[in-house]
C-alpha cells in the first residue's frame, strides 16, 4: 500500500488527510489533522494576510508536514484557496511557507477549487443531476451537475469569517447586523440566478460549516447514527438551528449540544449562508456530503490512469473497496451472492421487491464475512460494525441500516431492527426480515466455502419450497447446515423449506 497526503489551506481551517491506497484497486484514510487557522482574520480591504494569521498558518502546516514525514507519507499534495487567492501578498506567503516547511502550495482558482469539490462528491454520493454548495471561511463554491458532469461552477467572496468580520458587531448579534448580513448575502448572490431546484431537485451541500450544522440538528433529534455524510438537514431544522444561534453570544453558542467550539463564532453566518441558497433555489433541505476538496484531489490521483476521474458506479465500488480493504474471499463471496440472487429471483412472486432491494441483497453477500479479519467467533457482529461505522459512501442512513442489519444476520439469531427504528421506514422490518432469510440459506448453502453448488430450482409443493440443487461435488454439509438454518426462512414467509440434492 502507498501514502499520500492531501492538504487544504483554507480560509478559515487548514487541513490534511492521509490517505492508504493500492492503485486501481481500494485507498482507506489513516490519519488526518485539523487546525481553525483563520488565515482570513484580519485582512482589509488592502487584501494583506495579517502577520498573526501567517504565523497560525505556517505553524499547522510545519505539523502537518512533519506528520507525513514520520509517516513516510512522501507524496504531498498541498493546496490554498480563497484568503491565499485574494492576498495582495501571496507570493511572500508562498515563499515563506516552502522556505520554513518545504511544502509548495498550489493556488486554486475559483472554478478549480469548485471542481475539486465536485471531484469529492460525485464519487462519494449518488448524485446525477444536482447542485453542490461549499461555505468556506472566505468563499462559497456553487456548482452545478448534470448526468454526473461539471456543467458550471463559480466561487462568490462569501464565507463566514468574511461575513463575520464584516457584518457582526455585537454578542449576541443585534437587529441591525442579521438585516445587514442578509442584505449583503442578497447582493452577493444576485447573479446566481441559474440555481434551481426545479432543474435539478439535488442540493449537495460540503465543508465544515454544513457538517457542525448537521451536527446540531441530529444532536436536537437525538438521530441514531453517528454519521453526518448522507445526512438530510431539512430548511425547517436549519430555521430552527438560526432560531436559537441568533439569541445566543459566542460563549453561549459553544455550549449548544453538537457544536465545534471553534466555529462558535462563525456558525451563524454559514447558516445564513446556508439558508440563503436553500431559499434561492427552492430547495427544501440539503444533503449533507462528509468528502469534498481533500477528497476530489485524491480521487484525481487515484484514477489518473481513466479519462475522467468518476467511479462508474460508486455504490459498487464503495461495496468492493471495503471488501478489499479486509482481505474477502471473492469466490466465497461472490457465490454466496449468486445464490442468494438466484432466491430472490425464484421468489420474485413471494416478495414483490424490486431492483433496489435485489441490489441491497447483493451488496450484503459481498460484505457479509468481511468481520473474519476481527475473528471468527461473532464475525458477523464484526461484519456489521465495520459496514456501519465505515462510512459506504453512495448509500442513505437507511440504506446503510438495512446492510448493517442484512450482514449482522447472515448466521444465525433474530433480525432486530429496533436500533434503527428513526431511520427506517415502517415496511423495513418484514423487508429485512426476508431479505436476511435469503442471505443466511445461501450462506449456508455455501459452507464449505468449495463452489459446490452450481444451480437451483425451486418447486412449490402445497405448503413447503423445495429447493433442488445441483452440485459438483460432495455437497452433504451444505444441505444439511441448509436444512438445518431454515427456521428464519419458515418465519419470513410462513412456508416451509426443504434442501435436496438434484
Amino acid at each position: 500500500m502507498q501514502r499520500i497526503g492531501v492538504i487544504d489551506l483554507g480560509s478559515n481551517t487548514t487541513r490534511l488527510i492521509v490517505m492508504e491506497y493500492a492503485p486501481q484497486r481500494c485507498f482507506r484514510l489513516v490519519d488526518e489533522m485539523r487546525e481553525a487557522v483563520r488565515l482570513i482574520e484580519g485582512m482589509r480591504e488592502d487584501r494583506m494576510l495579517q502577520p498573526m494569521a501567517i504565523e497560525r498558518a505556517i505553524d499547522a502546516l510545519h505539523m502537518f508536514a512533519s506528520l507525513c514525514h514520520a509517516t513516510d507519507t512522501s507524496e504531498v499534495i498541498a493546496v490554498a484557496t480563497s484568503a491565499v487567492r485574494d492576498a495582495a501578498n501571496q507570493q511572500e506567503f508562498l515563499a515563506q511557507v516552502r522556505q520554513r516547511t518545504g511544502l509548495v502550495l498550489r493556488v486554486l482558482s475559483g472554478e478549480e477549487e469548485a471542481y475539486y469539490g465536485y471531484l469529492g462528491v460525485v464519487n462519494s454520493m449518488p448524485i446525477t443531476d444536482g447542485y453542490i454548495v461549499d461555505i468556506g471561511g472566505g468563499s462559497t463554491e456553487l456548482t452545478h451537475v448534470q448526468g454526473r458532469a461539471f456543467q458550471r461552477g463559480v466561487s462568490l467572496p462569501v464565507g463566514v469569517v468574511r461575513y463575520r468580520d464584516r457584518y457582526i458587531h455585537s454578542d449576541p448579534i443585534s437587529k441591525v447586523d442579521f438585516n445587514a448580513l442578509e442584505r449583503g448575502l442578497d447582493e452577493a448572490f444576485a447573479d446566481a440566478d441559474w440555481l434551481h431546484a426545479t432543474d435539478a431537485p439535488t442540493l449537495v451541500g460540503v465543508g465544515g460549516t454544513v457538517r457542525n450544522l448537521a451536527r446540531i440538528d441530529q444532536k436536537r433529534g437525538k438521530y441514531p447514527l453517528e454519521r453526518v455524510h448522507g445526512y438530510q438537514l431539512s430548511l425547517e431544522g436549519l430555521e430552527r438551528t438560526i432560531s436559537t444561534l441568533r439569541r445566543l453570544t459566542s460563549e453561549e453558542r459553544a455550549a449548544v449540544p453538537g457544536m465545534n467550539r471553534d466555529r462558535a463564532d462563525v456558525l451563524l453566518p454559514g447558516a445564513l449562508i446556508l439558508r440563503h441558497v436553500m431559499r434561492r433555489g427552492g430547495f427544501g433541505q440539503v444533503v449533507v456530503g462528509g468528502q469534498a476538496l481533500r477528497e476530489g484531489l485524491f480521487y484525481e490521483h487515484f484514477l489518473s490512469h481513466q479519462e475522467h476521474p468518476l467511479f462508474a458506479d460508486v455504490r459498487d465500488f464503495s461495496v468492493r473497496n471495503l471488501a478489499s480493504l479486509y482481505n474477502y474471499d471473492v469466490r466465497h463471496s461472490e457465490k454466496v451472492r449468486e445464490i442468494t440472487l438466484s432466491l430472490f429471483d425464484q421468489l420474485q412472486h413471494l416478495h414483490s421487491f424490486g431492483a433496489w432491494e435485489r441490489e441491497l441483497l447483493g451488496h450484503a453477500a459481498i460484505l457479509h464475512d468481511i468481520g473474519l479479519q476481527v475473528g471468527y467467533y461473532d464475525h458477523h457482529k464484526h461484519s456489521a460494525y465495520l459496514v456501519l461505522n465505515s462510512g459506504l459512501p453512495g448509500f442513505n442512513h437507511r440504506e446503510l441500516a438495512l446492510l448493517t442489519i442484512l450482514v449482522r444476520s447472515h448466521r444465525k439469531g433474530d433480525v432486530s431492527t429496533s436500533e434503527f427504528r428513526a431511520v427506517l421506514d415502517l415496511s423495513d422490518e418484514a423487508r429485512v426480515m426476508q431479505l436476511s432469510a435469503l442471505l443466511r440459506l445461501a450462506e449456508y448453502l455455501e459452507r464449505g466455502k468449495l463452489q459446490v453448488v452450481k444451480e437451483l430450482r425451486l418447486e412449490f409443493v402445497g405448503g413447503t419450497i423445495i429447493v433442488h440443487t445441483y452440485l459438483e461435488g460432495d455437497g452433504t454439509a451444505e444441505i444439511w447446515n441448509a436444512n438445518q438454518r431454515g427456521g428464519l426462512f419458515r418465519k419470513a414467509f410462513g412456508l416451509n423449506i426443504e434442501i435436496v440434492p438434484g
